[in-house]
């Protein structure tokens, strides 16, 4: 499995490169009057709306700190009606890939209802690193405002 890893501050998460589409610069955002301060905007992406998430203030940090190193993950979300939507991640420190075995991978001892799209964690030489689950990004109310998405699957 090959994962993209960033930063928070210090602590280090990473994400499934299936998941990935394309790694872009840091630009300007459409700000979103009255979303949650981690939807930082929207991006006009190869025709396409994408909703912007600042992984550090989902995180309970503070914003994303504007430097080279600072992009947007763009991933694939399974939004809750099964329909597959593009999701923009802004993250510091965006620079390596990893080839990592799922048997290195373990099971947070908890879960946080407030953080479901913390995953397992991996245990490297430099540090824990925390596995980001994609599809579990944005609540049910966050994705029902953007892209319309209704409880039921279609």
């Amino acid at each position: 499995m090959l994962i993209l890893m960033f930063r928070t501050d210090e602590t280090r998460y990473a994400i499934d490169t299936k998941r990935v589409v394309e790694v872009v610069p840091r630009v300007n955002f459409r700000t979103l009057p009255h979303a949650p301060a981690y939807l930082i905007g929207l991006l006009g992406y190869r025709g396409k709306v994408v909703p912007v998430i600042d992984f550090s203030l989902l995180v309970g940090r503070s914003p994303c700190r504007e430097a080279l190193s600072s992009r947007v993950i763009l991933t694939e979300f399974t939004a809750i009606d099964g329909r597959s939507q593009l999701v923009g991640l802004l993250a510091e420190n965006v620079s390596r890939v990893h080839n990592v075995s799922h048997e290195q991978l373990m099971t947070p001892a908890m879960a946080l209802e407030e953080a479901p799209y913390l995953g397992a964690v991996l245990n490297r030489e430099e540090g824990l690193v925390q596995l980001v689950v994609a599809d579990k990004l944005l609540s049910s109310r966050v994705q029902k405002a953007l892209f319309g998405a209704s409880e039921e699957p279609a």
